[in-house]
C-alpha cells in the first residue's frame, strides 16, 4: 500500500529538516572543536611552564624544542585540519573572501607553523623542511605562516563572522561586538609581535625573551581566536538568543 501524497510530502520534509539539522550541528561541533583546541594550547604550555625552573620560553614556537613539542605540533596540526575541513556558508555570487578560502589559508598557516619551526638555539637533528631549505629559509617560512595564520583568523572575526543574511537580533549584535573585539585583539597582538621583532640590538632581544613578551602576545591572540570560535559555535548560551 502506497502512502498518500500528503504523507510522502511530510516524510520528505522531515528528512530534509533532519539533514539540515545534522549539517548545522556538524558546523557547530567543528567550530567548538577549533575553539577548544585554541584554548588548550596556551593553557597547556602555561601549566607546563609553572613546573619548570626556567619558567616560560620566549614564544609559543620555542616549545617545538621542548618536552611539549608533541602538544605544540599536534594541536597546530589538529587546528589546521579542522580549518581546512571548515566549509562555512556558501558564497553569494563571486565573493572573494569566503569561509572556505579563509579557512584553508589559516590551515596552511597552521601547518607552516607546525612543520617549519624557528631555528634551534642548540645542535639538534633538523626537520625535513630545515634539512631541505636550511634554517634561515625555514624560519622565514615559519614567520610567514604565523602571519598568514593570525591574519586569516582576524578576517574570520572582522569580516565573516559578523555577516548577516537579514536584520540583526540583539544577541547577534552582541556576538558581533565580541567578534570585532577578538579580531582587533588579534591584529593588535600581531602588530606588537612584528614591532618587537624589528627592535634592534641583542640586548633588547634578550630583554624581550627574558620577559617572554612574544609568548604573551601570541597567547592573547590565540585566546581571542579561540573565544571567537567558541562564541560562533554557540557554546555560551546567553549569547545565543
Amino acid at each position: 500500500m502506497q502512502d498518500a501524497p500528503e504523507e510522502v510530502a511530510a516524510k520528505t520534509a522531515g528528512k530534509v529538516q533532519e539533514a539540515h539539522n545534522d549539517l548545522v550541528l556538524s558546523f557547530l561541533a567543528l567550530r567548538k572543536a577549533i575553539g577548544i583546541l585554541g584554548l588548550f594550547l596556551p593553557a597547556g604550555l602555561l601549566v607546563f611552564a609553572a613546573f619548570q625552573p626556567a619558567g616560560l620560553l620566549p614564544s609559543i614556537s620555542h616549545y617545538y624544542y621542548s618536552p611539549m613539542s608533541d602538544l605544540f605540533v599536534g594541536t597546530m596540526v589538529a587546528i589546521g585540519v579542522f580549518l581546512w575541513a571548515y566549509e562555512g556558508y556558501r558564497p553569494d555570487g563571486d565573493e572573494l573572501i569566503t569561509d572556505k578560502r579563509v579557512g584553508r589559508a589559516a590551515a596552511l598557516g597552521a601547518f607552516g607553523v607546525a612543520f617549519s619551526p624557528i631555528p634551534p638555539e642548540t645542535d639538534v637533528v633538523c626537520t625535513v623542511l630545515q634539512c631541505a631549505l636550511g634554517n634561515r629559509v625555514a624560519a622565514l617560512v615559519h614567520y610567514g605562516a604565523a602571519v598568514l595564520f593570525f591574519a586569516a583568523l582576524a578576517v574570520f572575526c572582522l569580516v565573516l563572522f559578523v555577516k548577516s543574511a537579514g536584520g540583526q537580533s540583539s544577541p547577534k549584535r552582541r556576538r558581533n561586538g565580541i567578534f570585532r573585539v577578538c579580531g582587533w585583539t588579534i591584529v593588535a597582538a600581531l602588530a606588537l609581535i612584528v614591532a618587537l621583532g624589528l627592535l634592534p640590538g641583542p640586548e633588547m632581544k634578550a630583554r624581550i625573551n627574558g620577559l617572554s613578551l612574544v609568548f604573551w602576545f601570541e597567547a592573547v591572540a590565540v585566546v581571542a581566536f579561540a573565544f571567537s570560535w567558541i562564541v560562533k559555535g554557540r557554546m555560551i548560551a546567553p549569547l545565543n538568543g
